[in-house]
C-alpha cells in the first residue's frame, strides 16, 4: 500500500494527464453521434463504390496507358508472390536441415526503461495531440487553412511525430543515460540489413496476400462494408500537388522511421523484459495493427508487425524493420496514386 501511495505521489502528473484524457474521451463519446451516422452512411458508400468500379472500368478501357500500368502492377504482384513462395520454401528447408539464421548486427539486450515509461510517452503523445486540436480550433478564424481536414491531419501528424521522438529520447538517452544504440539506431552492416528487410518483406507477401484474400471473401459473404481509412481518402481527394508530394514522403519515409523507433526500438524492448520475446512481438504487433487500420487490414498488419519485430530481434538494428516498413508504405502509396488516376 505504501508503495502504491509513493507511486501515485511520484507520478501524479502523468496520472492527472491520463485522467484528463479519459474524461475527454468519455465526453466526446457521450456528446457525439458519429458512429451512428457512420453506420447510416455505409449502405450509401457501398453503392458509391459499385458506381466507382464501373467508371474505373470505363476509364481503363479508354486509357491504354493506365490499363498497361495496371497490368504491369498486377504482374509485379504475381512475380513478388511467386518469389516469396520460393524464399519461404528455401527458409523452411534451411530450418528443417537444422540450420539457424544468423543475422545479428548487435544483440538487443535488456534496456533500462520499462513499460511505465512507454505508457508515459503514450500519455504525453495523446495529451499534446488533444492540446494541438484545441489550439487549432481557436485559430480557425485566423488561419483558414486549418479548416482543411487533410492539411490539419498531416500537420498534426508531423508535429506529433517530432514530439514522439523527443519524448522517447528524453526517457532513454536523457533519463536513463542509454546510448541511442539501445534503440536499434545503428548503421553497422547497413546494406546487409537492408537486404534482410527486402528479403523478409518478399517472404511475408504470400501470407499477407493470402490473409487478405480470405478476409475479402468473408466480407463478400457477410456483406460487411468496412470504414474508409482517413489517409487513403486524403490521397484520393486531395488535388494540391505540393501537399500530395509532402504527404507521400511523410507517409512513405518519415512515418515508418519514427514508428519503428517507437514500436520496435522503444516499446518492444520494454515489454520483452516482462513477457518474453514472442509475447512482446505479438502484443506490440496487435497494438500496431489497432492503431493503423480497420477490421479488413487488422490481421495482415499484425503479420507485418510480427515480421518487423522479428527482424529487429534477429538483427538488433532498426534498419531492417524500417526497410520493410518503407517498402510496404511506398507500395500502398503507389497503388493509391495509381487508383487515383482512374477514379472520377
Amino acid at each position: 500500500m505504501n508503495k502504491f501511495i509513493i507511486f501515485i505521489k511520484k507520478e501524479r502528473l502523468y496520472i492527472l494527464l491520463l485522467i484528463f484524457i479519459i474524461l475527454l474521451n468519455v465526453l466526446m463519446a457521450v456528446s457525439g453521434d458519429v458512429k451512428v451516422k457512420g453506420e447510416q452512411n455505409r449502405a450509401k458508400e457501398a453503392q458509391e463504390e459499385v458506381l466507382q468500379r464501373e467508371k474505373m472500368e470505363e476509364v481503363l478501357r479508354d486509357n491504354r496507358f493506365l490499363a498497361l500500368l495496371f497490368s504491369l502492377a498486377s504482374l509485379l504482384i504475381l512475380a513478388v508472390l511467386f518469389l516469396g513462395i520460393v524464399i519461404d520454401a528455401m527458409l523452411i528447408g534451411f530450418r528443417l536441415g537444422g540450420n539457424r539464421l544468423e543475422m545479428a548486427t548487435r544483440e538487443p539486450g535488456p534496456v533500462r526503461w520499462n513499460v511505465w515509461d512507454v505508457a508515459k510517452v503514450v500519455i504525453l503523445f495523446l495529451f499534446f495531440g488533444y492540446m494541438i486540436i484545441m489550439i487549432e480550433s481557436l485559430l480557425l478564424g485566423t488561419y483558414p487553412s486549418l479548416k482543411d481536414d487533410n492539411f490539419r491531419m498531416i500537420l498534426n501528424s508531423s508535429i506529433l511525430d517530432v514530439m514522439a521522438v523527443v519524448f522517447i529520447l528524453y526517457f532513454t538517452v536523457g533519463q536513463y543515460k542509454e546510448n541511442i544504440l539501445s534503440l536499434g539506431l545503428t548503421f553497422k552492416n547497413f546494406f546487409k540489413n537492408v537486404f534482410y528487410g527486402i528479403t523478409g518483406y518478399i517472404a511475408a507477401v504470400p501470407a499477407l496476400i493470402g490473409t487478405l484474400v480470405v478476409i475479402i471473401f468473408i466480407i463478400n459473404i457477410t456483406k460487411y462494408v468496412p470504414e474508409k481509412q482517413a489517409v487513403v481518402e486524403m490521397f484520393m481527394k486531395e488535388k494540391n500537388t505540393a501537399f500530395l508530394i509532402y504527404s507521400g514522403i511523410f507517409t512513405s519515409l518519415i512515418g515508418p522511421l519514427i514508428e519503428e523507433l517507437f514500436f520496435r526500438g522503444f516499446m518492444y524492448s520494454a515489454f520483452k523484459k516482462y513477457i518474453g520475446i514472442f509475447w512482446a512481438m505479438l502484443f506490440t504487433s496487435v497494438v500496431f495493427a489497432v492503431l493503423h487500420t480497420n477490421v479488413v487490414g487488422f490481421v495482415p498488419i499484425v503479420i507485418l508487425g510480427m515480421l518487423l519485430a522479428y527482424l529487429y530481434e534477429k538483427t538488433g538494428s532498426l534498419v531492417s524493420s524500417v526497410t520493410v516498413h518503407v517498402i510496404h508504405n511506398l507500395s500502398m502509396v503507389f497503388f493509391v496514386f495509381l487508383l487515383k488516376q482512374v477514379r472520377v
